[in-house]
């Protein structure tokens, strides 16, 4: 009403030649900037918050200095055991895929600052001592985005075997184009990737290729453990013994009890039985033996011990169950049949986990404990995919 009354009484003037135009468009303009004002945001968004198990906030920082301080008191231990760090995902959830990055570069780094101490004359990608002799970082990476049948593929991928590179960019009458990279179209056609593959995952891929990281693909074929929910765990032994080399040996230890599994079985109301419980815990220790089976050995002199970074959907690692729960199993398996008297120290297994709130400035309750670190985002955060 305030607008329409200073409109009518600036018309009015001007009409007697008292008011000119611009000052009618000033008017208008004022009162739009007013209101325009009032949607000003009253204060800051936020990302995401890094919470303890307890629920305390930490920066990224403090998470990695933790995380460091456990990786490395962990080295220090009679034989120097490894660390596994299973980051556990939202697969469409931008923040999970960027702290990934960020988390793998950061590990990394400190490990080939440590092992630059003892090998002055290391390079980036490709160390080596003083006497010429090859050193890798002992950190290796792997995913359930891979099948373990994709392996042969994904090392092509990461170390060619002909000259083929990227080509690079050609100015044409029509203008630029960009350059290809034949060594990924080769992957593409040589096994199936995830939908958000290039954006997500790739760049961790890439991460291993150019400073000389094994990844590993530590998933379950999938058409295997569709077999289990149709027909039983018994089915695997059906099939042929090259097929039988992409999963742990059978029969594998099985706990119907745990949350993670007995969750699946209510949700189905029992139906079934324990089969699809029972499939998705065949991807848990396919995992879990891919994973223990490439723990990294390190070199002569370096302080501390193997890191495996492992990138999983977070409910495959949630609640210290699933892959944890099959990590240990697999370790007292090959305890029990080893030449040592006394088990070496146990593997030390780090679980990241990542949730979405409606609020991320306080962890809420039923988030306590999930995992050593909780990564919370808003429940309004784009995907990407």
């Amino acid at each position: 009403m305030r607008l329409a009354k200073i409109i009518t009484i600036h018309l009015g003037l001007f009409a007697l030649g008292i008011i000119p135009h611009s000052l009618l468009a000033q008017s208008s303009s004022d009162e739009n900037s007013a209101v325009v004002q009032k949607h000003t945001p009253s204060k800051d968004i936020q990302a995401y918050q890094i919470y303890t198990a307890k629920g305390k906030k930490i920066s990224y920082a403090q998470y990695i200095e933790m995380m460091g301080s456990s990786i490395e008191k962990q080295g220090e231990k009679t034989g120097h055991p490894a660390t596994v760090i299973l980051f556990g995902e939202f697969h469409d959830n931008p923040i999970s895929h960027w702290l990934q990055m960020q988390t793998t570069q950061d590990v990394y780094s400190e490990m080939k600052e440590e092992l630059d101490e003892i090998a002055p004359g290391n390079k980036s990608g490709g160390q080596e001592n003083m006497k010429g002799q090859a050193i890798a970082v002992p950190l290796a990476l792997g995913a359930e985005m891979f099948e373990t049948d994709q392996q042969t593929a994904l090392n092509e991928y990461l170390n060619p075997s002909d000259t083929i590179t990227k080509t690079e960019t050609m100015v044409t009458p029509m203008g630029a184009m960009m350059g290809g990279d034949p060594q990924y179209d080769k992957l593409k056609k040589a096994i199936k990737l995830w939908p958000n593959f290039k954006t997500d995952y790739k760049p961790l891929v890439d991460f291993a290729k150019e400073n000389n990281l094994p990844f590993i693909a530590t998933n379950i074929p999938r058409k295997y453990a569709t077999l289990v929910y149709r027909s039983g765990m018994g089915a695997l032994d059906t099939l042929p013994e090259d097929k039988k080399q992409l999963f742990p040996t059978m029969p594998m230890p099985y706990d119907s009890s745990l949350n993670c599994y007995a969750e699946i079985f209510k949700a189905t109301g029992g139906h079934g039985g324990q089969n699809l419980p029972m499939s998705q815990a065949i991807k848990d220790a396919t995992m879990a033996w891919k994973i223990y089976g490439n723990l990294p050995s390190v070199p002569e002199k370096y302080e501390g011990g193997g890191v495996f970074i492992h990138y999983n959907g977070s409910y495959h690692s949630d609640n210290h169950e699933s892959i944890e729960w099959y990590i240990n199993q697999e370790e007292k398996a090959r305890w029990s049949v080893s030449r040592f008297a006394v088990p070496p120290q146990p593997t030390k297994v780090i679980t990241i986990s990542t949730r979405t709130q409606t609020n991320v400035s306080a962890l809420e309750k039923e988030n306590l404990g999930i995992a050593d670190f909780i990564i919370v985002t808003p429940d309004n955060m784009t995907k990407t995919h």
